[in-house]
């Protein structure tokens, strides 16, 4: 293990501070991480007087599972009938990743206001603790545990990291878990950005003397994303992700509907995704074209959760919308896709070329620049919008409502 990583976790393990700067191209900012269960009103006021930015909580995803901990991100498009403002403010457009990792936020019910930063220390270290706790309970016990000592709204936000630990996402909240892991410790950090007085985030340099001056382990997220690939400890082999679990048990299905593990390459492959959620010409023309890019097409079908975050609105489930795909002559093989994180399955399927529909909201260079940061050389393709008056699903739905056909 790198020097440097070894101290810091040694420094993490023992409830000291340390320091992370994420990325070159990422968010650019350097972030406290501490121990939850560590946290005193101390900490907390350092965090406040020396980074300034929000203090949170950052949480590894089988404590997440536990304690029924959801993004945000998939909670607000199921009450946007209700709520319309939850479709106004989707948060599709974040410039630094795929995916927001917020989920609620929370106050002791022993808080009074909850803000002080005796208040936000003992929110910090008391979920810190609970959830060393509660992966030996049955989730009830869990949830009721939970909910018997905390509320929400509260002033500590939760930040809730992806299954696979710094595989497919490689934010701070990852590599906190990460460095937590790696240390023993509960799996829950606290954090908070280093912002400097300019109104930007404090320079790396700057932050770097900072931390020498006090004694603090400074790392880069590429140093724990090196130290997390080599770290061989037991949680890499105990946690398996509930939908890794039932995306492995029903994904992939052939063109007769028996399930399979996806072909051998055939030559050339090209992957097309898509809802398809009432199939209409415009698909059928889509797929064809893109059938002709190369020798296979293998067709990825969005997860429900993720239809309701993109599009707002859902007819038909994702294993119908699915079988129905696989059915179609020009389609070799049709999977579900991955709510988290929609290159994950990009890495799997390795496809030569990717075909983009002509309605498809991923911008070319957008995607282009997300297969480069990936080390993915494939070709992408924009498939032109056949002439005459094709109705997308959105008119076709918005036809339905208005005429009643």
């Amino acid at each position: 293990m790198d020097p440097e990583v070894k101290n810091a976790v040694e420094a993490f393990g023992n409830g000291e501070f340390v320091i992370v700067y994420d990325a070159d191209g990422r968010e650019e900012e350097c972030d406290f991480f501490l121990p939850a269960e560590s946290c005193k009103h101390g900490h907390i006021r350092t965090m406040r007087k020396d980074g300034g930015g929000l203090i949170f909580l950052m949480v590894r995803p089988d404590i997440r599972d536990k304690l029924g901990l959801p993004f945000l991100q998939e909670v607000f498009p199921r009450y946007a009938r209700d709520y319309p403002v939850f479709s106004a403010l989707i948060s599709d457009d974040i410039p630094y990743d795929t995916r927001s990792s917020f989920s609620v936020a929370i106050n002791h019910r022993d808080t009074f206001t909850g803000i002080t930063d005796r208040d936000r220390a003992l929110t910090v270290k008391e979920f810190g603790k609970l959830s060393q706790r509660a992966l030996d309970m049955d989730d009830a016990e869990a949830l009721s545990t939970f909910g018997e000592h905390f509320r929400t709204p509260g002033h500590v936000p939760i930040c809730i990291a992806s299954d696979r630990i710094l595989e497919t996402r490689f934010g701070h909240t990852e590599l906190s878990c990460a460095l937590s892991t790696m240390a023993g410790m509960s799996g829950v950090s606290v954090g908070c950005e280093m912002m400097g007085d300019d109104g930007l985030a404090k320079p790396r340099e700057e932050v770097r003397a900072y931390a020498r001056e006090r004694g603090i382990p400074f790392l880069e997220g590429r140093q724990i994303i090196k130290a997390w690939k080599e770290y061989d400890g037991e949680w890499k082999h105990r946690y398996a992700p509930p939908g890794e679990r039932a995306l492995s048990e029903e994904r992939v299905f052939s063109n007769n509907h028996d399930e399979m593990k996806l072909p051998e390459k055939k030559g050339a492959r090209v992957m097309a995704t898509g809802v398809f959620d009432i199939m209409h010409p415009g698909h059928l023309h889509f797929l064809g074209k893109a059938r002709e890019l190369g020798d296979e097409l293998v067709v990825v079908v969005a997860r429900d959760s993720s239809v309701e975050w993109l599009k707002r609105h859902r007819v038909v489930h994702e294993r119908a919308r699915r079988e129905m795909v696989a059915s179609l002559k020009m389609v070799d093989a049709a999977v579900l896709g991955y709510s988290e994180d929609r290159y994950r399955i990009v890495e799997e399927l390795r496809p030569d070329i990717i075909a983009l529909g002509y309605d498809q909201r991923d911008g070319e260079e957008e995607l282009k620049q997300e297969l480069r940061k990936r080390g993915l050389d494939i070709r992408v393709v924009r498939i032109d919008k056949r002439s005459g008056d094709i109705e997308g699903t959105t008119e076709i739905l918005e036809r339905i409502k208005r005429h009643g056909a």
